[in-house]
């Protein structure tokens, strides 16, 4: 640094390369890919949901795309606030926050009773 020895540069490839691919990557992309797989299930769940809630509890159709809505609006939401918790706290804890409070509202939404709650709860 100081003594005069040149400093090697690289390319992002060359680093890369570099430093390989090793057991702490494939934990970061085997979370990440959990992460991006239970997104996409959230999605397919929509489709399901929203039919057999309609002829269940006898909802039209408007409250019916509610349902889809708010989840949309709560991953916008949630995407902004928790990219702020994550920036202050780091991401390694607000990923699983994020996990943590999205599998929880998943899963009670499962035993909502109402209307009303299955808004709130699919909104986590």
């Amino acid at each position: 640094m100081g003594d005069g020895s040149p400093m090697a540069t690289y390319t992002v490839d060359e680093a890369l390369t570099a430093m390989g691919f090793g057991r702490f990557q494939a934990l970061v992309l085997a979370y990440a890919g959990m992460g991006w797989i239970s997104e996409a299930m959230e999605m397919m769940l929509l489709s399901f949901i929203g039919p057999a809630v309609q002829s269940l509890w006898g909802l039209s159709a408007q409250e019916q795309s509610l349902i889809t809505s708010i989840v949309f609006a709560g991953m916008l939401v949630g995407a902004y606030s928790w990219g702020i918790v994550s920036d202050k706290h780091g991401r390694r804890k607000g990923f699983l926050i994020t996990a943590i409070v999205t599998a929880g509202g998943g899963f009670l939404s499962a035993f909502s009773p109402n209307y009303i709650w299955l808004i709130f709860l699919r909104c986590l």
